[in-house]
């Protein structure tokens, strides 16, 4: 959903940016934000233009053409005085069909790239979420969604790589490789913050490192509990 002033906009993300006129209804709410609370800008976050994301969540094939629109909308508007920038999904499918580069990053100070959650919940797998380099068995990766960015010719200056404050756990997962690539069912998130008391040696969980991706994962064989994250 769209808040734009005190008003809430019901329309999926996909919907409102359709027309001219949603558009510039939403360039004129942030306008009105920024200058009420002195702000320098804003980071448009749409999971996702043009692909699927999260289930049940709109989009169409037109959101590409629809993307480029407000941020061409909004920077007309802005000037250069504030900021945009927008968050972008770190996966294959995003770089290649979500978003028209060659328009929208001229439009755009930044570009902050979710390079985690690149084996998301939805897997009945595990994997590295957010590791730095590909590998064998995962192509996925920071530096496989900037080397694809590269080739598109994308300021690497303009790109911002994501941490990950989070693990993601799945439970039910055979010993083999440590509970690397197996199979298991997806079971919560672990702040940042919990990881001293839930991710514990004293509870059982080992600490693996791939040296190929520079990514860390426990593994927990009594629980047969599964964890990866940035560390």
């Amino acid at each position: 959903k769209l808040v734009t002033g005190v008003q809430t906009c019901a329309l999926p993300i996909s919907g409102a940016f359709s027309s001219p006129s949603g558009r510039t209804k939403f360039t004129r709410a942030a306008l009105r934000l920024f200058r009420e609370y002195n702000v320098d800008g804003i980071d448009i976050d749409w999971e996702y233009p043009t692909i699927p994301g999260y289930p049940g969540h709109a989009y169409a094939p037109e959101d590409r053409v629809h993307f480029t629109q407000l941020l061409r909308e909004m920077r007309r508007r802005f000037g250069k005085k504030y900021e945009i920038s927008f968050a972008a999904g770190g996966f294959t499918r995003f770089v290649e069909e979500a978003v028209d580069w060659a328009k929208v990053v001229r439009y755009v100070d930044r570009i902050n790239l979710m390079t985690y959650d690149l084996v998301s919940g939805a897997s009945t797998q595990t994997g590295h979420h957010t590791p730095l380099f590909s590998n064998p068995s995962q192509q996925e990766s920071a530096d496989h969604c900037i080397t694809m960015l590269k080739a598109r010719n994308i300021p690497l200056g303009k790109l911002v790589i994501g941490a990950a404050f989070y693990a993601r756990s799945w439970k039910e997962v055979s010993p083999e490789r440590d509970g690397l690539y197996q199979s298991g069912e997806f079971q919560s998130f672990i702040p940042y913050r919990k990881f001293p008391a839930l991710l514990a040696d004293s509870s059982g969980f080992v600490q693996y490192r791939d040296e190929t991706s520079k990514s860390a994962w426990s593994y927990n064989a009594r629980q047969k509990v599964f964890a990866t994250y940035d560390d």
